[in-house]
């Protein structure tokens, strides 16, 4: 099958760069923008509908681990509460597990060294742009978010591909 525009690599990469910019450089103004690039993923996508359901499932398991996040204090938002652009922005990031982050779908363990390394730093840097506050120090919030992406990223990535499910009913 024949890569639509949204699920070739590098387009499905940089929008993904443009969304994460965006949302953390402008926070609650971003999302009209996240909107329209995940309409446009959708729109262009081979699999609106599964692309739809991935999106669903992965970005709310990730909100729910911020919204845990937050109310145990290690993030801080601006308002109280969970902002309305980082639930699209863990939608635009859900965006990229088939796409531009399918590689990792056959090497877990490497999902997970990047995950726990990458994921961290990218937390930390939204927190050196001021878009959230860390309620730890930096070094303590730094290995927990490593040890949450070091699971989370290799669960999602088995999820958004069917391969979790699968391991799950040969299992049973």
């Amino acid at each position: 099958m024949n890569k639509t525009v949204s699920e070739h690599t590098w387009v499905n990469l940089l929008g993904f760069q443009l969304a994460w910019w965006c949302a953390i450089l402008y926070t609650s103004a971003s999302v009209p923008v996240l909107i329209l690039l995940l309409m446009l993923h959708l729109l262009f996508h081979s699999q609106p509908l599964r692309e739809f359901y991935v999106l669903l499932l992965c970005g709310l398991i990730g909100f729910a681990v911020d919204m845990l996040l937050t109310t145990l204090g290690i993030f801080r938002f601006e308002l109280p509460g969970l902002p309305l652009w980082l639930l699209f922005l863990w939608f635009c990031f859900a965006a990229t597990l088939r796409q531009s982050l399918a590689f990792f779908a056959s090497h877990l363990s490497l999902a997970s060294l990047c995950g726990g390394l990458f994921g961290s730093l990218t937390y930390l840097a939204a927190a050196n742009l001021e878009a959230v506050t860390l309620g730890w120090p930096l070094l303590q919030s730094g290995l927990l978010l490593m040890l949450i992406w070091m699971v989370l990223f290799p669960l999602l990535i088995g999820l958004s591909n069917g391969r979790l499910r699968r391991e799950l009913s040969d299992a049973a």
